[in-house]
């Protein structure tokens, strides 16, 4: 934010290895450029498990592992004889599942970090501004979704979780227009809290959390670029 820094804690890291938001954007692309690159499943695989790593040495272990489950879940429905497209549409998902799995770490860093150190790239405030929103809703929509089901089950509607499945139209209706509103509401409240911290300031950015590359940040690249390598190496051997 467009503050000076905490003189009790200066430089707290983003997570456990202390990275600095522009690092991820290099593994982001590391890793993405391999899953399109990639043909068989086995490095497909490996290449999910470096993402994994990666995303749960950030200090996002439980999210690493629901992103490894939808990546055995993908997967199944992959091996499913479903006509069409749909069979294709899983296997793009699998392509999919690494970079996310990686950029899921960009999207759980801090704001002001992230607005930080994409400043000193020069990045429009217009993009910067955008890009935090994005991340913002994206955090907060799953709990969002999580407090509309609540309050439908204890109005008596889906008391069962396979209800949903039994009546999807139903559960779309019920969903929608409270996810809109909230979607309204939180919003506002995004809005006006930017507006009061400063979001428009011309001043130079600081941030209490680690912006900057150190030898964290060029051995976190080394080392992802290296396993990445390694992967792609399998597939051309396989």
């Amino acid at each position: 934010m467009a503050s000076t820094a905490s003189v009790l804690e200066p430089d707290a890291p983003c997570g456990v290895l202390g990275l600095d938001p522009r690092t991820h954007i290099f593994c982001i692309l590391a890793i993405s450029a391999a899953s399109l690159a990639i043909v068989s499943f086995v490095p497909l695989a490996l290449l999910q498990v470096v993402a994994v790593a990666y995303l749960a040495l950030n200090g996002h272990a439980r999210l690493a592992l629901q992103c490894a489950a939808s990546f055995v879940v993908v997967w199944l429905l992959s091996m499913l004889p479903i006509p069409g497209l749909y069979g294709v549409l899983f296997v793009s998902l699998l392509h999919m599942l690494p970079p996310f799995t990686c950029a899921c770490t960009l999207f759980c860093a801090p704001p002001s970090a992230i607005m930080c150190s994409f400043a000193r790239w020069h990045v429009p405030p217009n993009v910067l501004i955008g890009m935090c929103m994005a991340f913002r809703f994206m955090t907060v929509l799953p709990q969002e979704a999580s407090s509309i089901l609540q309050g439908i089950r204890m109005r008596g509607i889906f008391p069962r979780k396979f209800d949903l499945l039994l009546h999807p139209a139903l559960a779309y209706e019920c969903f929608y227009t409270p996810l809109v509103m909230r979607v309204l509401r939180l919003s506002s409240e995004q809005a006006a809290s930017s507006e009061l911290r400063g979001i428009d300031a011309d001043e130079k950015r600081t941030s209490f959390r680690h912006v900057g590359f150190t030898n964290r940040d060029a051995a976190s690249i080394a080392a992802v670029v290296v396993c990445v390598a390694a992967v792609l190496l399998l597939d051309v051997v396989i």
